[in-house]
This record gives structure tokens, sequence and C-alpha cells, in this order.
């Protein structure tokens, strides 16, 4: 009896196509990934620095770490390596069932290199769409007109990551340009997996399915300053291919999302400077790599954030930082887009004679359904995510 059911209950767990078929079910898709910004390929933590994030994102297109803007490369002023820790604790509750997640990213590691006095070559390594997440519910399950009692486990381990390299130029004390080139790479392994109440008749069974992903993308930026203590910057990435395969065997096709952002910078104030943005990325242009029902749209995303000198520590300055961050997410459920509300603080802590800073960050993130369906009423999440940073400039 036991090896023929385990020869039975394989088959709805033939890989990626039955993680498809458990995440399609109503309201169910959000409980069985354990999230609703989890949603498709993943969710876009926003290739922002430590320091960019405790704004809000609001300084993105000026910011040399962020990978986002090529131009602000030659910002750099001198060599600077930098990197960051990002851990999430995120909590989604489901028609009254509640999962809990924590989710460790390391979203951004970036080097930046000035040559010739006018030019920066900068190398980045960012976290372009993460789908990390382990969850497990009780279900039932008809076998020979008898329904029994099991329990569903779905964990998907994986990213795709944005490599950056690109050029920054000075080209006078009002302008800055740059150009990059990116390579999408990653991988996604799913693993399924059932096991039954009455473990004396029924044997557990499960199945894993990895997918790896290539793809191309250009960006241009640039940086103007048209008056003392007011910048204007913005930058367009245009994608080139991307593909999906299994066993080094091509199963899918698309096109890496476009780009376009803007921002303003006002340093006015002594001690301060306020900076917002705005970006719209063609995430639709994925719609490619998944199956027909994989609701994959275009977003759009508002941030700012302000950045002022505060009290210091003996005769270190602290820098203080506070912003909120308005956008949605690319992969929708039930026909509802998901909207993300965040609010962040943070500050930096220079030491080492300025040739090191570290930077921390906290965001509280909001995300709902917008225009929710009936079976999408009484779906939420929260979530906490931690950023800390350093930057060292020998």
């Amino acid at each position: 009896m036991r090896s023929l059911l385990s020869r039975r209950a394989a088959h709805p767990f033939a890989g990626v196509l039955v993680a498809a078929a458990v995440v399609a079910a109503g309201p169910r898709r959000a409980a069985a990934q354990g999230s609703l910004s989890g949603q498709g390929f993943g969710y876009p933590p926003g290739e922002l620095s430590t320091r960019a994030l405790g704004m809000g994102g609001g300084i993105a297109e000026f910011d040399p770490v962020s990978p986002i803007n090529p131009a602000s490369l030659a910002s750099y002023g001198r060599t600077g390596f930098a990197f960051q820790y990002d851990p999430e604790f995120r909590t989604t509750q489901v028609d009254g069932r509640t999962a809990h997640n924590t989710i460790a990213r390391f979203p951004v590691v970036a080097i930046g290199v000035p040559f010739r006095q006018r030019f920066t070559f900068g190398f980045s390594a960012s976290t372009f769409l993460d789908r990390s997440f382990t969850t497990q519910y009780p279900d039932t399950t008809s076998i020979g007109g008898q329904n029994v009692l099991t329990n569903e486990a779905i964990e998907s381990r994986g990213s795709i990551s944005d490599l950056r390299l690109g050029l920054g130029a000075y080209v006078a004390p009002w302008l800055r340009v740059g150009a990059a080139v990116h390579r999408l790479t990653g991988r996604n392994r799913l693993v399924t997996g059932r096991s039954f109440a009455d473990t004396t008749q029924f044997g557990a069974v499960s199945d894993s399915s990895t997918l790896s992903y290539t793809g191309s993308a250009v960006s241009v930026g640039a940086e103007v300053t048209p008056v003392r203590g007011f910048s204007i910057a913005g930058s367009a990435r245009r994608g080139g291919r991307l593909r999906a395969e299994r066993n080094d065997t091509v199963v899918a096709r698309a096109d890496t999302p476009d780009r376009l952002g803007i921002g303003v910078r006002i340093d006015r104030i002594t001690g301060a400077s306020i900076s917002a943005s705005y970006a719209r990325t063609n995430w639709s242009s994925m719609r490619g790599l998944g199956s027909s029902t994989l609701d994959a749209r275009d977003t759009h995303e508002l941030m700012g954030g302000v950045e002022a000198l505060g009290p210091s520590l003996g005769s270190t300055p602290v820098i203080l930082r506070a912003g909120a961050r308005r956008r949605t997410l690319p992969f929708g459920i039930d026909g509802a887009q998901i909207r993300e509300t965040a609010y962040t603080g943070g500050l930096g802590l220079p030491f080492a004679g300025g040739r090191a800073i570290g930077d921390l960050a906290l965001q509280r993130s909001i995300r709902d359904p917008e225009a929710a369906t009936t079976a999408l009423q009484n779906v939420r999440e929260r979530a906490w995510t931690l950023s800390l940073g350093f930057t060292l400039r020998p």
C-alpha cells in the first residue's frame, strides 16, 4: 500500500508544476509562499545601500554605492568598498493564520576605483529579485475516495543577482555622466513535499526543481547641478534578453525589465540634505518566463528622505537619516497588485579619520493587496528590515 501511494502521490509534485498549482489556489497562494511580497519571481529589495535605505531611497539616483545611476560613480572621490547585511523579519496573515519568515540578504556589494582624476570605474553585485521562503500548512487530499489529513511544505531558495560594471565621468562642476553594462544571473531551487498524519499507511513524498536565469541590460545616467545647492539626476536602463534554463536547456525567454528614474537633491540648508526620487520599472516584460497565470505588472515608486548632522560622539559626528517609500510590487495575486509603504530611519558613523563609515538603517514595511477581492480581504503582510552597512575608503 505504501509504495503504491508513493507512486500516486508523487505525480502532483512534478517539479515546479506542483508549486504553480499549489500557489494558484486563491488566498492560499499567499499562505503557501509564506508572503505577499514573494509572489512570481520574488521580491525586489530595490538595490539600495544602507545609507539610501535609511533615507527612504530618496537619494538613490545620487548614491554611488546603490547600483542605479552610473553617473553617481563619479562621486566616489577616492577608492571605496562597501557591503551590507539586511535581514528581513516578515509576518504574513491569511484568514487568521500567521506565517513568520526570516530572510537573510546581502543585497549590495560595491567597489569604486577612480583614475585619471575625472573617471571612476565601479563594480557591484546586488540582489535584483529574491525568492526565499519556507512554509508549511495543513491540508486534506482525497485518496481512494477517502479524505486524508496531510501537511504540505514548500521551500524556495534562490535569487536573481545584478552584476554591474560601470564608468562615471566628472565632466564639469555642474555635470556628471555615466554608463554601465549589467549581467543578470541566478537560480531558484524549489522543494515541495507532502507528509501524512497516518504514517503507518502512507509515506511522505517530495520533489525538487532548479531553474537558472541569465540576462543582460545596459544603463546610462546623468547628474546636473544648475545652481548651487540644487541637483537633478536621472537614469535609464534598457533590458536585453532574459532566459530561464533547466539542466542547460532553455525553457523560457523574456526581457530584462526597463527602468526610468529621476531624482532631485537640495543642499541649501547647512548640515542637511533633502532628496526625492521617482522610478518606473517595466516588470511586465518578464511574463514570458512564467506560465500564462503569471501576474507581472509595471511598477511605480516614489521615495523621499533627509540626511542631517546630529550630535557628536566625542569628536565624531553622527549622521541622522529618515525617509519614506511608496511603491507597487511587480507580481500580483488574484488579479490584485501588491502595494508597499515603508518608513525608514538610520544613522551613519564615520571613523578612522573618515576613511571608514558604519551605517545602520531600520525599515518598517506594510504590504497589502490593492483593490482586494473578497478572497484577499483578510490577507496582509508586515515586515521589519534591519540594514547594516560598512564602507571603507582607504
